[in-house]
């Protein structure tokens, strides 16, 4: 039996946000067909991802806000939330089941069922705040499952690993200051959400990269701030923000990774996993990636090096 889950759903294919929004459903049918074709789905345990229960996304979001985005879900066409983000008749159940994906791979890791996770999901979370929406996203997929960890198993430390392009800024609002989750934070220098003019909360370490920078400042900084800090806080449980837009084949972006960067990345995690004997798992949340070609093949290549039992 695998030790790896794969979370999907099928409501993840029905939001839309207009045919020119780069946060499309061919995202995940690329990502998918690329895990089926290399043999990926062979190390997978695969599951249907539940709705989020509704006191788990009061823990990360305010219930007015979760009100507005309930009232505003349309019948039909698309509702505006605002400049980058609107919602379609299934963007609502798509956010639920999204946030559900993050909580029930929480559950397989505590309960001892699975050692990592990966979540195919979209909306995307990591720009949603307490408060409001943005960055394409609505529900806070990796602070609601951070939240459940602490909330249902008494989990002291929980770590948030995001390497997206974009800076973690709902992430930090909602987690900031904690003293039982770390958030370590990689992105490009000054593009949105524009951390620079963010101060970093305590418990929150900013890696910002400047335009051209090239695969190895990425590995160098895992290798020496963020393993470090992994291995001296000893986190319970290690939540990864995977977003793949940093790849040199992004228009929205002027990072210039690789999808061997990327499969660096799930060797680290995995690692640290074996290092940490208090680390229970890994849970990890896609994000950004908007190149269909990269996103896959980036995707595809860290999930088979967490989901690998040759280390």
């Amino acid at each position: 039996m695998s030790d790896t889950v794969l979370y999907t759903h099928d409501s993840f294919l029905k939001h839309r946000m207009g045919l020119t929004n780069p946060e499309s459903p061919v995202r995940l049918e690329k990502i998918n067909e690329l895990l089926f074709a290399s043999g990926a789905l062979t190390l997978l345990e695969q599951k249907q991802a539940p709705v989020a229960a509704l006191t788990d996304l009061l823990a990360a979001h305010d219930e007015d806000y979760i009100r507005f985005l309930s009232n505003k879900s349309p019948k039909e066409g698309l509702a505006q939330v605002n400049v980058d983000t609107s919602m379609n008749p299934f963007t609502w159940e798509a956010a639920q089941h999204a946030a559900g994906a993050a909580c029930a791979a929480v559950d397989d890791i505590c309960r001892g069922d699975f050692k990592k996770a990966f979540c195919a999901v979209r909306p995307p979370g990591h720009h949603a705040h307490r408060d409001h929406s943005g960055g394409f996203c609505f529900l806070n997929n990796a602070a609601v499952a951070a939240l459940h960890a602490i909330g249902q198993y008494g989990l002291k430390r929980v770590a948030i690993a995001d390497f997206d392009v974009h800076h973690a800024d709902g992430t930090c609002n909602i987690l900031g200051g904690r003293e039982d989750v770390l958030i370590l934070d990689g992105f490009q220098q000054a593009l949105f959400p524009y951390a620079h003019i963010h101060h970093a909360p305590p418990n929150a370490i900013y890696s910002p990269f400047p335009e051209g920078t090239e695969g190895i400042a990425l590995r160098r900084t895992m290798d020496e701030v963020w393993v470090p800090k992994l291995l001296e806080y000893k986190p319970e449980l290690l939540i990864v923000s995977a977003g793949f837009d940093a790849h040199r084949e992004e228009d929205q972006a002027q990072l210039l990774m690789v999808e061997r960067d990327y499969a660096f990345l799930g060797r680290r995690f995995s690692w640290i996993l074996e290092e940490i004997p208090e680390c229970r798992g890994i849970a990890a949340v896609l994000e950004g990636g908007y190149n269909i070609s990269s996103l896959a093949r980036s995707c595809a290549a860290f999930i088979m090096q967490i989901a690998s039992t040759e280390k």
